[in-house]
């Protein structure tokens, strides 16, 4: 009971916030622009483009969006007393915690809804169906949501154990891009070709030579690549990568780390934000 009046709260603010209006209407201006920019690439060169081409684009720019979002928006609390109040109240800690984190979940795939409906809505009529199956495009569904999950158990994490909203919002959004670069470092290594070289070159007297394959200095193998591979499926940004390719290759054991994320970030959250001094 105590939980559902938290959130109850929470919605209410959450309608009638601006800034949650805000993160709407871009999620939605951008499904719009990049649906349209793909009509306007078919209609032009006739290009070909499948459904699913901008579709799983959200997590990445909710991994920002929700950067600047959570923190301002949970930290007006710190600045107007709406926490210590909670507390006078009867609330627990850990169920003022958990309802932040629940209501950014719920912000985020309401972002999210608004940026795939632009996409659907006009891209039915232009779009080629899903090359996908549709039991991996549903799982693709579901591992993106528990990712948006995972990004705001990170944020909770420090919007909760920080008063100053403007500080959390600028950890935030400097810890994203710092995610940002390292998945992309590491996918960089990991694209690396095990050999270089091959194919064949063709002499003057049209003879056909094949060349020989050396091995890629870059490549990375064996244990290495093992744990590239687990560090860059870790890292909610280098799953938000995958996603934006609509290339998982192992699109079941995405939102397992994401499970892991979001155990580890709440708990360390939660833990933290129970022994915080409050006065």
């Amino acid at each position: 009971n105590g939980m559902r009046n938290l959130l109850v709260a929470n919605f209410l603010r959450l309608r009638k916030n601006r800034l949650f209006w805000g993160l709407l209407l871009l999620l939605f201006a951008l499904g719009v622009i990049f649906t349209l920019h793909r009509v306007e690439e078919q209609q032009k060169w006739g290009a070909r483009f499948y459904l699913t081409v901008d579709l799983f684009t959200y997590p990445l720019f909710l991994g920002f969006g929700m950067a600047a979002f959570i923190p301002l928006f949970f930290g007006a609390e710190y600045s107007d007393g709406a926490i210590r109040n909670k507390l006078v109240i009867g609330h627990s800690r850990l169920s003022i915690y958990l309802s932040h984190f629940i209501t950014s979940v719920i912000a985020a795939i309401s972002a999210a809804a608004a940026y795939v409906l632009p996409i659907l809505l006009i891209g039915f009529f232009f779009y080629e169906p899903p090359a996908i199956e549709t039991s991996t495009l549903l799982l693709l569904l579901l591992g993106s949501l528990v990712l948006l999950a995972a990004y705001c158990a990170l944020y909770t994490l420090v919007a909760m154990n920080l008063a100053s909203k403007s500080g959390a919002a600028v950890l935030c959004l400097v810890g994203m891009l710092v995610l940002y670069l390292a998945a992309g470092n590491i996918e960089v290594r990991l694209m690396q070709p095990e050999y270089m070289g091959g194919g064949i070159t063709i002499t003057d007297e049209g003879i056909e030579i094949p060349l020989e394959q050396e091995p890629n200095p870059r490549y990375v193998g064996g244990a290495a690549r093992a744990a590239l591979e687990a560090a860059h499926d870790l890292l909610p940004t280098g799953q938000s990568l995958q996603y934006m390719r609509v290339d998982v290759a192992h699109p079941e054991r995405l939102p397992l780390y994401s499970l892991i994320d979001i155990i580890a970030f709440t708990a360390a959250g939660a833990a933290l934000f129970r022994r915080k001094d409050l006065k």
